[in-house]
């Protein structure tokens, strides 16, 4: 849903699916908020949290929102300031994925002041693999999309206007970040992939290829959301339009700080997404 988006919710109900898991007599009663995380992991020794994304789930009412968080958002971790995707950085280096997903929940727990306990993560070849599986994903580019970098040798080069993606191409379409928006429009792009990409699914997943789609992500997705609640989820929400779902930035403003640029959380605003 980056760096690729590489959490999509309905990876998560997929394998909660493949799984063969229908315990939907555990019921929700409180509000669930699920972290998702687009990882690069091209650097063996250290992965960054590249996308992040809180869906929040308002069981009671039937409603969905989806808050992307900046990677410059300022937080204090361990008694200094940091910018956000630097806590998965850390955490990966001290203890790899299990440690940094945790620290990281932790952290947006803080930044929002509501409880997330669960957490998708996916690496670039989760995203590669799974819009390859369903044979590409149709997008709108609004203007052209060209960006140069020898040393990893990166090519991002990008037509206006409608067309199919492959797996390769839609990593770096959401990668890029070359344009006058800078972060602001890569968040954009990357939460309209999103829904893109899992009304595809929607559209073609059928119980025949389940198995297929499990293949596909399960080496590259990290999750600790249990089944059985991914699939009373999947119950309630099943015949949610994803389009009608409020689509937020974290509200907050950007700052200049020591010498760092930072995107400085509102509180008071962030509180109103979750009343």
């Amino acid at each position: 849903m980056k760096k690729g988006v590489k959490l999509f919710l309905i990876l998560v109900f997929v394998l909660a699916l493949g799984a063969g898991v229908y315990f939907y007599n555990n019921r929700l009663e409180q509000d669930v908020n699920i972290l998702l995380m687009g990882v690069d992991s091209s650097d063996p020794y250290t992965h960054h949290a590249d996308t992040m994304i809180v869906v929040h789930f308002a069981v009671k009412d039937k409603k969905v929102a989806f808050i992307s968080i900046p990677r410059d958002t300022k937080v204090t971790y361990r008694s200094k300031a940091r910018k956000i995707n630097s806590v998965y950085v850390l955490n990966y280096n001290e203890g790899k994925n299990a440690k940094a997903n945790a620290e990281m929940l932790k952290v947006v727990e803080a930044v929002l002041k509501e409880k997330v306990r669960y957490y998708a993560q996916v690496d670039y070849d989760g995203v590669k693999n799974i819009v390859d599986y369903f044979g590409g994903v149709r997008v709108n580019i609004e203007s052209k999309m060209y960006y140069v970098d020898n040393a990893d040798g990166l090519l991002i080069y990008f037509k206006p206007g409608s067309q199919t993606l492959n797996g390769a191409d839609a990593v770096k379409f959401l990668r890029f970040r070359k344009d006058n928006k800078a972060d602001v429009g890569r968040m954009e792009r990357q939460q309209k992939f999103m829904f893109t990409l899992a009304s595809t699914i929607m559209e073609k997943l059928e119980a025949r290829n389940i198995l297929g789609v499990f293949s596909a992500v399960s080496k590259s997705l990290n999750t600790n959301f249990p089944p059985d609640r991914a699939a009373y989820l999947y119950k309630v929400f099943k015949d949610y339009d994803l389009h009608s779902s409020s689509k937020v930035i974290l509200p907050g403003d950007p700052v200049y700080e020591s010498k760092i640029a930072y995107w400085k959380p509102d509180s008071k605003k962030i509180k109103e997404i979750f009343r």
